[in-house]
C-alpha cells in the first residue's frame, strides 16, 4: 500500500484503507449561499463552467467549507461540444439546448475533431490550479 496517495485514489485503486473516502457531488452547489449569490453576478452557466476563475471558485467552495478528500471540477459533460462545433447553452430550469441538434449522417461528418488543448484549455487551467491549491 502506498500511504503516499490520497485516500480517494487508494480506494479507486482497491486498496484497504482506514476509512471510506468523502467527496461532494453536487447540484452546481445551489444549497450553499456562496454559489448563489456567485451565480446570481454571473447568470450564464457557460461562463461559470469555462471561464477559469469561477470555475476554480465554484470547485473550491465546499472544499474550502467541508475540507472534502476531493474535489469535483465545475463543468459540465457537454464541454467539449463547442470544440466540435456543436453550439449549446444551458437554461436555468430547462438544463441544456443544443443549437442545431445532430439529425442525419451529413452533419454527422461536418463535425470538427476535438482539439482540447485549443478549444477547452481552460479545463486543464483549472485542475491545475486545484491540484496547487489542496495538493495531493
Amino acid at each position: 500500500m502506498t500511504d503516499s496517495l490520497p485516500l480517494l485514489l487508494r480506494t479507486a485503486r482497491g486498496e484497504s484503507v482506514e476509512r471510506p473516502p468523502v467527496w461532494m457531488m453536487r447540484q452546481a452547489g445551489r444549497y450553499m449561499k456562496v454559489y448563489r449569490d456567485l451565480r446570481d453576478k454571473h447568470p450564464s452557466f457557460r461562463e461559470r463552467s469555462e471561464n477559469p476563475d469561477l470555475s476554480y471558485e465554484i470547485s473550491m467552495q465546499p472544499f474550502r467549507a467541508f475540507q472534502p478528500d476531493g474535489v469535483i471540477l465545475f463543468s459540465d459533460i457537454l464541454t467539449p461540444l463547442p470544440g466540435m462545433g456543436i453550439d449549446f447553452d444551458i437554461v436555468e430550469s430547462k438544463g441544456p439546448i443544443i443549437q442545431n441538434p445532430i439529425r442525419n449522417i451529413n452533419q454527422l461528418s461536418e463535425l470538427k475533431d476535438l482539439e482540447p488543448q485549443e478549444s477547452m484549455a481552460f479545463v486543464g487551467e483549472v485542475l491545475q490550479r486545484l491540484r496547487v491549491s489542496v495538493g495531493n
